[in-house]
């Protein structure tokens, strides 16, 4: 593929995708290099430029390098002279910048301009380079030191035409030629007629004739310092991009001393801020402008200085990575550029470090300026994916390039604005057009959400605690599910159980969102209803129950009780509120139960053992037999009179001791001798009244003296 250039010095890129690759390496100073692919810079060797000012590098779209100037040589990506590129009309002093010819893939300008330290004498002139030329390795053309104007200052800048397609290569002349000056180039070359606009200023081709201009990314406004114009000034032009015409010129700031005047200029990405440095003293300041402030001079604010040694501060630029990059003119020399890191921070927010890149070698003022038409090239229209709707409910669609001045919209209804609001189902477009650049198009298909659930719930009453079991139904994807439980509980899983403890009537909801972020709700209600629960009680009379006695047994539950159901020993006796009963068998437990049922169905039952055999005699575990009067005796405590034989056993199964009644007791001897301490083992025969049922119980004692 055959490239084609044309030298200014400066870079111009052609597609918005591929500009930033294009000013992927930075060839300036004496020897330095440095490279921007991995988003930080890198440095870089095999610079052959030893350059004070001047300078200009460009890449292809892929950043590889293709060639770079300081002016007066090109050389080419081997860093060798590129054949014809000697001899330019620029100086390592000055200013220049490369852009590329419109229409003509592979061809640059070089355009330069002249120094004051030789009186400007030859203006400003620009030459070709075709890349197709020497194998694809690049030659300039014999359209060579081409003079646009021979009464110049160093100045030098460019701006995309309102076309989108073409640039204006823009300076200001010197005496007598005074004005304000934008050159057109187009497919077919440049116009060497310019368009003149008088701003005021009167220039002689010496010191006054120097300075940096920057565009802001937009193209409406030229930033123009002017640093040796008495105490040395910041102007703001207004710039008409489909015209050339300067409308207009504004003062950001005059200096009041000879010191401190100001010379590098650059633009954050956004253009929102303008950034300027100090030159002529020692320890110089960059400054930051806030570009959107009703009053731009007065948000001039120190955001950083230069400490490290004598000096001043260079040209500013900005890098692929949108961080901005500061040269220094120092004494001795320094072999690293500082950096804003966030350049669209207002202050010091804005991040200024005097040292953040090591280059190796010294530099001195001079950075690569390049020429970025993204900001109003046609760029990829997107409205983003099709959407699905959540019904009710509306949307604003809003393109990827709302927020571009100058730019126009045409929606699908008729509207104009940046954005269009919908909440119906359908296609939508949106045409798309900054100034005069092409028309883009997109389209978004907008539908409704048809997510719909519902719900399968098991019983849905019960006595409480009642516990409900939930499932969640859909065809459809859902990424949250909601249950209400109507008692401030939720759940939110698809599937769950939940026990009410509490009777109440509980409304039970069913949401869900869906996967297009719709809130999605089951239109059938729920009701889930946790009756009360009886609590059993009764009463006995009289206590303690006792053989052959009829006992009372009466309702004390509270709860609306409609059904009542006793029970002594397992066995159903009586369905009423109250039953008595007289206990016979008084050698096996008395166990009685009560269940009571209420009017919704619910139940509780209270159920204790009324009498226990144990409860007719009390047999103590040890007695004292030392001749006091306390606890002397072995005997048991007799309720009903029923023992009929008391026997003890030593711990060889001897008997030694054996009375007929529980009057009778074992006072610790054994045939008049006194028992040895220890455990003695006993049997207790009753019997009733009767003697017709008897039982055995068993136990030890301790004999303690």
């Amino acid at each position: 593929m055959k490239h084609t250039l044309l030298f200014i010095c400066f870079l111009i890129f052609t597609l918005p995708l591929v500009a930033q690759n294009q000013h992927m390496n930075w060839y300036f100073g004496f020897g330095s290099g440095l490279n921007f692919s991995s988003g930080n810079p890198v440095t870089v060797g095999g610079n052959a430029m030893i350059s004070i000012e001047s300078c200009a590098s460009i890449s292809d779209a892929n950043g590889n390098k293709l060639f770079y100037t300081d002016g007066a040589t090109v050389w080419n990506m081997f860093n060798s002279d590129m054949p014809n590129g000697t001899g330019l009309l620029g100086h390592k002093s000055s200013q220049c910048m490369i852009i590329p010819k419109p229409g003509n893939p592979g061809k640059y300008y070089i355009v330069v301009t002249d120094a004051i330290e030789r009186g400007c004498v030859n203006g400003i002139t620009y030459s070709e380079v075709d890349m197709n030329l020497q194998g694809g390795f690049g030659e300039v053309t014999s359209v060579k030191n081409v003079q646009l104007n021979a009464f110049n200052g160093e100045w030098i800048t460019a701006v995309r035409h309102a076309n989108c397609v073409d640039t204006w290569i823009i300076t200001h002349g010197t005496n007598p030629n005074n004005f304000f000056l934008a050159y057109h180039v187009s497919a077919s070359g440049i116009n060497p007629t310019p368009v003149s606009s008088n701003l005021g200023i009167s220039l002689q081709p010496d010191v006054k004739a120097i300075g940096i201009m920057r565009p802001n990314p937009q193209g409406t406004k030229i930033a123009l310092s002017r640093p040796y114009n008495g105490m040395g000034s910041i102007e703001l032009i207004d710039f008409d991009k489909a015209t050339g015409a300067a409308t207009g010129m504004s003062n950001l700031y005059t200096s009041t001393t000879t010191p401190g005047q100001p010379y590098g200029l650059e633009f954050s990405r956004s253009g929102n801020r303008l950034y300027s440095g100090e030159t002529g003293m020692t320890n110089n300041r960059i400054f930051q402008y806030d570009m959107t402030a009703p009053n731009i001079p007065a948000t001039r604010t120190p955001v950083g200085q230069f400490l490290t040694s004598q000096g001043e501060m260079g040209q500013i630029q900005i890098a692929p990575n949108d961080k901005i990059y500061i040269n220094y003119n120092a004494w001795p020399a320094v072999d690293f550029l500082g950096v804003i890191s966030n350049p669209e921070l207002l202050g010091t927010n804005c991040g200024y470090v005097e040292n953040a890149v090591s280059l190796g070698t010294s530099a001195t003022f001079g950075l690569p300026w390049y020429y970025n038409p993204e900001y109003l090239m046609p760029s990829p229209l997107e409205l983003g994916p099709d959407i699905s709707l959540c019904p009710e409910t509306n949307v604003t669609l809003s393109n990827s390039l709302s927020n571009v001045p100058g730019a126009t919209y045409l929606w699908s209804d008729g509207s104009t604005n940046p954005t269009l609001q919908v909440s119906q189902p359908g296609t939508y477009w949106v045409q798309y057009q900054v100034e005069s650049c092409l028309t883009t198009t997109d389209t978004i298909t907008i539908s409704t959400d048809t997510t719909q659930i519902s719900h399968l719930v098991g019983d849905t009453s019960g006595c409480a605690p009642f516990t409900i079991q939930l499932t969640g139904i859909s065809p459809s994807t859902i990424t949250e599910w909601i249950w209400d439980l109507g008692n401030g509980t939720s759940i939110h899983t698809q599937n769950a159980e939940f026990t009410y403890t509490t009777p109440g009537i509980y409304p039970i909801s069913l949401k869900a969102i869906s996967s297009n972020d719709c809130l999605v709700e089951d239109s059938v209600a729920i009701l889930a209803e946790a009756f009360p629960v009886p609590i059993a009680n009764f009463s006995i009379e009289p206590t303690p129950i006792k053989p052959f006695i009829p006992n009372i047994f009466t309702d004390q539950s509270t709860g609306n009780i409609t059904d009542w159901s006793w029970k002594v020993n397992d066995l159903l006796v009586s369905t009423a509120p109250q039953f008595t009963y007289t206990m016979v068998d008084f050698f096996q437990p008395l166990t009685v139960s009560l269940t009571v049922t209420n009017s919704d169905g619910c139940s509780d039952e209270k159920k204790i053992i009324a009498f226990k055999p144990d409860d007719l005699i009390y047999v103590p575990n040890a007695f004292t037999p030392d001749g006091n009067e306390f606890n002397p005796v072995f005997k048991p405590v007799d309720y009903l009179g029923l023992v009929r034989e008391f026997t003890i056993y030593n711990r060889w199964g001897e008997v030694v001791w054996s009375g007929k009644s529980a009057r009778d007791g074992w006072d610790g001897t054994v045939n008049g001798i006194q028992a040895p301490t220890g455990v003695y083992n006993w049997v207790i025969t009753m019997a009733s009244n009767t003697d017709v049922v008897s039982k055995e119980i068993y136990g030890h004692v301790t004999l303690v003296r």
